[in-house]
């Protein structure tokens, strides 16, 4: 595990008790197999917030052990934000950020939601899943918001960050590129909590 120090959100924490937080629930799901370096980004990114004051309208859950059926247990209204490893083809440990909303029950989940993950990330969208160049467990996501429409349990937001890997092979440590990106990532999703207090 690293053991990067964030303690970038003092000032947006304090802002945050400050302003309230019964508006919005958020749900940040870390996803990633820390067993395999930098595909593990999203676990170690949940575990650095667990260990942060945060608000108690946000629950933060290491998808690597949950799994995404967590989805399923959720109770709109609430927002979603997606931590995971983004193979996009950029220098490594660049962090990337894509918002999907307005959603509307059947139709971003066919093609919708996917077009528009490989606008953002740089896809063709007509690739047949596992062999896209982005590496999301973009399979595994769509698969389980699919389901969570169809039980009513859609998120009224999506928030996805992704950080490019450098190696993707066994073992527990980040790479040193992805390593630096940990605070940066932390303090991004920290504001993405405020935006969501505020309405944003």
């Amino acid at each position: 595990m690293s053991d990067t120090q964030t303690k970038p959100g003092t000032t947006l924490l304090t802002s945050l008790e400050q302003n309230g937080t019964d508006t919005v629930r958020v749900l940040i799901l870390g996803l990633g197999n820390i067993l395999l370096k930098d595909e593990g980004i999203g676990v170690h990114v949940a575990k650095c917030l667990q260990k942060e004051d945060l608000p108690d309208n946000v629950e933060v859950i290491d998808g690597g052990t949950a799994g995404l059926d967590v989805l399923l247990s959720q109770e709109p209204p609430y927002r979603l934000l997606v931590i995971d490893a983004i193979k996009a083809g950029k220098k490594a440990g660049t962090v990337y950020k894509t918002r999907l909303n307005a959603w509307h029950p059947q139709s971003q989940l066919g093609g919708g939601l996917r077009t528009a993950i490989a606008k953002t990330f740089g896809f063709d969208a007509a690739t047949p899943p596992g062999q896209s160049k982005i590496s999301l467990h973009q399979v595994g996501l769509l698969d389980a918001l699919r389901a969570a429409e169809m039980t009513n349990c859609m998120p009224e937001e999506i928030t996805i960050i992704g950080v490019e890997p450098a190696e993707v092979s066994l073992g527990l440590e980040l790479t040193e590129p992805v390593k630096q990106s940990v605070p940066r990532v932390v303090e991004q999703v920290l504001r993405e909590i405020e935006n969501a207090v505020h309405g944003e």
